[in-house]
């Protein structure tokens, strides 16, 4: 079983450990930029995560970055982040997780409906 680590002191080191979680760059980089060659995705990666480049990710990608790691069962990013702003974070199971986003789905669905009628 893959041991992942606990804590990690920089943004940087979470990113890298998402990337390895999820299958290394040459698993990961394609699925992030599929219009690119390999070799261009890698490297793309590989400096995005990279805390001495100009080149970073943007928040399309990260967020994107961040659920390759969640299904591959790490949360490197979100303990990360919730430690840095001073957040408790707690996986859901994935069950948990579709049952919430159809109830909010739901939600705003009646909500949009309760506003077209007021409008008629």
């Amino acid at each position: 079983m893959l041991q992942h680590e606990l804590w990690h002191d920089t943004i940087y080191e979470a990113l890298a450990a998402t990337v390895a979680a999820a299958g290394g760059p040459k698993k990961v980089a394609p699925k992030i930029w599929p219009a690119l060659d390999e070799s261009s995705a890698i490297t793309r990666l590989r400096t995005s995560i990279n805390p001495d480049h100009a080149q970073k990710l943007c928040l399309e990608e990260f967020v994107l970055l961040g659920k390759l790691g969640r299904d591959a069962g790490d949360n490197s990013l979100m303990t990360y982040l919730g430690r840095e702003l001073s957040c408790e974070v707690k996986p859901l199971a994935p069950i948990e997780a579709k049952r919430r986003a159809k109830k909010v789905r739901m939600s705003a669905l009646l909500a949009e409906l309760a506003r077209l009628s007021e409008d008629e």
